[in-house]
């Protein structure tokens, strides 16, 4: 089924969607947020969603919805995990004219959350059909792709997304997120187990407070018999998680 966004792009730009890779739509530029909506957004990032929703919607009032302004009451639903209300305006935005790119990235995200990857695969596809260097996409789609154990697509996606998210200096964590999962592709199709092992470890230099990938570490280091390493990983792992829990 085609997603609401998919359909939007399809026919502003009367694109075709592949369904291996980025939607054939032309680059769309993310234009800054608008002055007003500076404020709600930093809200929303320092936690305040619900004090952020309240601004949103008074400066809507005054000026009309934006495909800006919906894209913010979606990203203040989907940072406290309510994806079903976060895909309602993630699908208001897609409406809205002009596009703003980042809302089928969100709404990508969303999808897959609430257990959806066809149509989580078809919004990632068409942001990297307007944005074509978002490596987290890109990461996305290799994330849906080892849910359907289709190794090499997994593999040729967390590839891109460390090729393009390597050359910025902010995303040394999404670098390390694509390397811990390419790790699961070297272990489970290859049995490379020693390479999945140097993979982990790259990501744990990059990230060393990424507590999923030292749960992945301490399975495999059990896996390889190293029973010790994999008790200690294991700690450092729920110690990981637990601080980054007490600081959200």
């Amino acid at each position: 089924m085609i997603g609401p966004l998919l359909v939007l792009l399809m026919v502003v730009f009367g694109a075709s969607c592949d369904s291996q890779g980025p939607a054939e739509v032309a680059p769309v530029a993310t234009e800054p947020l608008v002055q007003s909506l500076q404020t709600p957004f930093e809200l929303i990032e320092s936690g305040r969603p619900d004090v952020a929703r309240v601004r949103i919607r008074r400066i809507a009032e005054q000026a009309g919805w934006t495909a800006q302004s919906a894209f913010l009451m979606g990203l203040s639903h989907h940072g406290e995990k309510r994806y079903t209300k976060a895909l309602t305006w993630f699908d208001h935005a897609a409406r809205l004219e002009p596009p703003y790119p980042p809302s089928a990235h969100f709404r990508g995200w969303a999808l897959f959350w609430l257990g959806r990857p066809t149509e989580a695969r078809e919004a990632f596809q068409l942001h990297l059909g307007m944005t074509p260097d978002e490596g987290d996409s890109f990461f996305a789609l290799g994330l849906i792709d080892l849910e359907a154990a289709q190794w090499d697509a997994a593999e040729a996606n967390l590839l891109s997304a460390i090729r393009l998210q390597r050359a910025r200096p902010d995303r040394a964590i999404g670098v390390a997120k694509a390397k811990a999962r390419l790790a699961e592709v070297k272990a489970q199709r290859d049995g490379d187990l020693a390479g999945a092992n140097a993979l982990l470890l790259e990501a744990l230099q990059l990230a060393p407070d990424l507590y999923e990938a030292r749960f992945r570490h301490a399975r495999l280091l059990r896996q390889l018999g190293f029973d010790d390493r994999a008790d200690a990983q294991y700690a450092r792992a729920v110690e990981a998680r637990d601080g980054k829990d007490d600081a959200s």
